[in-house]
């Protein structure tokens, strides 16, 4: 029994986590008490960059300034509220102080320009609306619209890609999607789609990611049907790169199940824009090995917020900030059956181990008990010397 349960308890262990996988079980969902955690673990992630302990403050105002003079806001207000961390401990009370006061990330950034170096602090205020100043917004406030193109943009592109079969399809798909031509697309969706393009320009978006995201999109709207359904519109008048012939042909050739699913990729990427900005988003796309990691990093931007995107933008692809958000794991029929037979193989180990050494002190006290009688009884000496012949 215990050699079958040592068997078993890998093959049941691997089928659990294969199933997880599958059938992506771990739920990744907006929560105070999580959003504490995780902006908490960004913060961590963001003074891991300070490399000399000794003037934190130097270069954590430094930070900030670099993203002033890069224009981008949201990164350097992301150094600004992460200040908690990356100060030293006289600093970082001051705005931990703050953040005790419940007044929220708005105390947080009035009592951390305080810290910043006069020039520093008159750029910030110059470039940056501050948080006091804003209108209030939920973390998954709905994005502003973006669009990849006017219908005449559509139309170049469709010309350029049936003139010349190697040019690369993502933009020219994802501008149909952006003009409705494969459902309905929400702001949201919208804004997904330009974060998402403006991450694929990026020298460090993952191979991985590329890959998975083009085979996701050639099932959505295969190419070489829709070439075939252009020429065929195009018989009835017009070039087949026509927008009133190239869009016919792009609806005819979207199929539903995978178009869906790209709509829903696009949402999730949209929220991550509308809780940092597009290029932010861009930058925490580039920290994804697969689509499966959206949920993850849309968590991350909705309870991070502009920390998330100052951690985007500066640490390595390493996975890290990924690591930042911890989902919660739900249990479906094949994930229970397959924890059952992990507890039953536990179980039969232990009682395995259990019975063994229950054998081995038992066969102890019976060994001790037969030297008690040896010692307790009379030995008759048996010598040479009382032996005669007959």
């Amino acid at each position: 029994m215990f050699n079958l349960c040592l068997f078993v308890l890998p093959l049941a262990g691997a089928a659990a986590v294969t199933i997880i996988a599958r059938d992506q079980l771990f739920a990744y969902e907006y929560s105070e008490a999580g959003a504490r955690a995780i902006s908490a673990r960004v913060e961590k992630l963001n003074a891991s960059l300070i490399q000399v302990d000794f003037d934190r403050q130097r270069q954590w105002d430094n930070m900030v300034a670099m993203e002033l003079m890069a224009n981008d806001p949201a990164a350097a207000r992301g150094f600004l509220l992460s200040g908690a961390e990356m100060l030293p401990p006289r600093s970082a009370a001051v705005l931990r102080r703050a953040a005790a006061d419940g007044a929220g990330d708005a105390a947080i950034e009035v009592a951390a320009l305080q810290l910043l170096l006069p020039g520093t602090r008159e750029r910030y205020q110059a470039n940056v609306q501050l948080l006091s100043l804003r209108p209030s917004a939920s973390p998954t406030a709905a994005a502003t619209s973006e669009t990849l193109g006017d219908p005449r943009d559509f139309e170049l592109m469709a010309r350029a890609l049936l003139t010349e079969p190697e040019t690369d399809p993502l933009q020219f798909i994802l501008a149909g999607f952006s003009l409705g031509l494969a459902g309905d697309m929400s702001a949201r969706m919208d804004s997904g789609a330009v974060a998402l393009l403006a991450a694929t320009r990026r020298e460090d978006f993952p191979d991985a990611l590329a890959d998975e995201l083009h085979a996701l999109l050639s099932q959505a709207m295969p190419i070489t049907t829709f070439r075939t359904a252009a020429q065929v519109a195009s018989e009835e008048g017009g070039a087949p790169g026509d927008f009133d012939n190239a869009s016919v042909a792009f609806a005819a050739s979207v199929a539903p199940e995978a178009a869906a699913r790209v709509r829903a990729m696009l949402a999730e990427i949209g929220d991550i824009s509308a809780a940092t900005s597009t290029v932010a988003a861009a930058a925490m796309l580039t920290h994804a090995s697969s689509i499966a990691d959206l949920p993850r990093l849309r968590l991350i931007a909705q309870t991070a917020g502009d920390r998330a995107a100052a951690a985007a933008k500066r640490l390595p692809r390493d996975g890290r900030l990924l690591s930042a958000a911890r989902g919660e794991l739900e249990f479906n029929r094949d994930l229970t059956l397959a924890a059952g037979a992990v507890a039953l193989a536990l179980a039969g180990l232990l009682f395995g181990v259990l019975f063994k050494l229950v054998q081995a002190a038992r066969a102890g006290i019976r060994s001790l008990n037969h030297e008690d009688d040896y010692e307790d009884s009379e030995l008759l000496e048996i010598s040479t010397n009382n032996w005669r012949p007959l």
